[in-house]
């Protein structure tokens, strides 16, 4: 049984893990920014690393990507420091430092039993941090490779394609072309959580979950479709246990989306397992991965847990798993030891913060970002690097509105989203303080944070090409009277289908939604879990569309007499290379 100090600092462990996905998800509130025009500049160099004879797998790809870059290729090495060598010698001899470097193999491939043929291997540290039983001796990181001036801050945005073959290189390779062909559609406006539980009792986990609701409605931007599994048979997110597995990788498959963020534990081979009576489920196997059939935008994952992106392992990991499906994750970034949740938490944020307030271009970038700005301790220099940042804004195909363009009304809330707190920061301080309080007095925050550049590694393409919205006009009344129509105007960017919905903010339930205080496996209360998950997930109670050309449009939609407090409208038109969004919350009234 454990200690009472014990179970406190189990407990702020798995907060600080909930607040991970919170935080990466807090930078989301400042909303998608206009694009600015980049100047044209002569093509960047990527670096290369494959097998030898591995040349041909490269080429489909290198095509596609030669009206931006140029590649250079480099022959792996056996040993991680003659490949660290290589890299930073030919580093040296480009006109302009690396976009990236690309790793074009797993790092062994099994060629009789327990007898491995070294491909492109990872590097190898001591680790520097120590919390709780599991933490290893050793991490195995490619960000050092990408650090090309020695000072332990990658420089350079590192992937790998963890191919054991130039025909899985090459298919793994061909995604990336596929991914970026992907039109709009709420599979953009999409992510997924799936969460496990910490496991400390009915009313520790059911805090955790209240704690979650509050700050993911602060956090993620009002327009993006929200799908929530927890396994705990005491949420009202969870639908039958016995098919969870099945139902949230059915919805990823279905609806697409920009991101999968998993929250728990985990294991290099699979997910953590959660209590069901008295079983033990897992939450995800090996196994499971070949169910993922993601046709329309198949998701980034995020994973949140130890050991899942072990890619160094005798066997694959599980993030390895999920990357060899043909219509799996397009990428995942994972952890290759026992990660933290402190270090987790900030990386995390930062990520999401490069992708939704600075809009860089690529996914390789995003982690960069995040990698860098978790190495430096000073809030200046973040704030610097922030505003330098914002010249690697992305561009989109269309033409996007700027403030200047729009009428008071729509000026007012654009000026809002832009000036709102900035939910990363009032957090980080909070997980700042939990985090100093429940460990050891000599265990160094800065450390951990370090330590996270390393443990987190990119496996997929780095120059993978992240899709961004045009934000575009809304303009309605800020309280509308139930019974009543509500008029919707504003201005579209583009031509296209407009989809206007109105749904409760998030920190709301439905009218009728409740949990089970306990599960006793019945057929009935199965079925119940099964209507109040769905029910739980489908916030919008109206939605109407239509097609409009762009510039001005106006629509009028029904609000229930029975509907009562606050509300987000929605609308997102949706082009044939390109979309737009806006949103703002709405207060219902009674009639007078």
């Amino acid at each position: 049984m454990l200690s009472p100090k014990s179970a406190l600092r189990k407990l702020a462990s798995g907060l600080c893990v909930i607040l991970a996905f919170l935080l990466t998800n807090a930078s989301l509130a400042r909303g998608e920014q206009p694009p600015i025009d980049k100047p044209a500049i002569s093509k960047r160099p990527v670096l290369l690393v494959r097998p030898s004879g591995w040349q041909t797998a490269l080429n489909a790809w290198k095509d596609y990507r030669s009206s931006e870059y140029t590649f250079v290729e480099i022959d792996s090495k056996p040993r991680a420091a003659e490949l660290q060598a290589e890299i930073l010698r030919v580093a040296k001899g480009l006109p302009a430092p690396p976009a990236a470097i690309l790793l074009c193999s797993d790092v062994a491939i099994e060629v009789a039993p327990k007898r491995f043929e070294i491909l492109t291997p990872g590097v190898v540290l001591n680790t520097a941090i120590r919390l709780g039983e599991m933490t290893t001796d050793e991490l195995c990181t490619d960000a050092v490779y990408g650090d090309l001036d020695a000072d332990g801050c990658p420089d350079v945005a590192v992937g790998r394609i963890p191919a054991k073959s130039p025909e899985e290189l090459q298919r793994m390779l061909g995604r990336s072309i596929e991914y970026e062909a992907i039109g709009p559609g709420p599979w953009n406006d999409t992510v997924h959580v799936t969460a496990g539980v910490g496991g400390f009792g009915f009313l520790a986990d059911a805090a955790i979950e209240t704690v979650t609701r509050r700050f993911l409605s602060e956090g993620i931007p009002q327009h993006y479709h929200l799908n929530v599994t927890v396994a705990s048979c005491t949420s009202t997110y969870c639908p039958d246990p016995l098919a969870l597995r099945d139902v949230y990788i059915d919805r990823i498959n279905d609806q697409g989306g920009l991101f999968w963020v998993y929250i728990g534990h985990g294991n290099v081979v699979e997910l953590d397992r959660f209590q069901v009576g008295q079983e033990w489920l897992p939450i995800g196997l090996p196994s499971d991965t070949a169910k993922f059939n993601c046709t329309r935008r198949p998701p980034i994952a995020l994973m949140l847990a130890c050991f899942t992106g072990a890619f160094d392992a005798r066997v694959d990991c599980f993030s390895e798993h999920l990357l060899a499906q043909p219509n799996g994750p397009i990428a995942v970034i994972a952890g290759s030891r026992v990660t933290m949740p402190y270090g987790l938490s900030q990386l995390a944020s930062e990520m999401i913060n490069g992708c939704f307030r600075d809009r860089l271009p690529t996914l390789g970038e995003v982690v960069l970002q995040a990698k860098r700005r978790i190495w430096i301790d000073d809030d200046s220099n973040l704030n610097t690097q922030s505003q330098s940042n914002t010249s690697l804004q992305a561009n989109t195909s269309e033409p996007a509105n700027t403030p200047d363009s729009v009428n008071n009304s729509a000026s007012a809330n654009s000026a809002q989203d832009t000036q709102v707190v900035d939910i990363r920061k009032r957090y980080r301080k909070i997980v700042t303080e939990m985090a100093n309080a429940l460990n050891p007095s000599n265990h160094d925050l800065t450390l951990e944070r370090r330590e996270h550049v390393r443990l987190m590694n990119l496996l997929g393409d780095p120059l993978l090409k992240l899709a961004y919205p045009i934000p575009m006009e809304l303009k309605a009344q800020d309280k509308v009277i139930a019974g009543e129509s509500l008029r919707v105007s504003g201005s579209s960017p583009i031509d296209g289908k407009l989809i206007v919905e109105l749904a409760l903010v998030r920190d709301r339930l439905p009218d009728g939604v409740s949990a089970l205080a306990s599960f006793r496996g019945t057929d009935q209360e199965r079925q119940q879990m099964n209507q109040t998950y769905a029910t739980s997930n489908q916030l919008v109670v109206e939605r109407s569309e239509i097609v409009v050309q762009a510039g001005e449009f106006s629509i009028d939609i029904p609000i229930r007499a029975e509907a009562r407090g606050r509300y987000v409208l929605s609308t997102y038109v949706y082009g044939q290379n390109s979309w737009g969004v806006a949103s703002k919350k709405l207060t219902v009234q009674r009639p007078k």
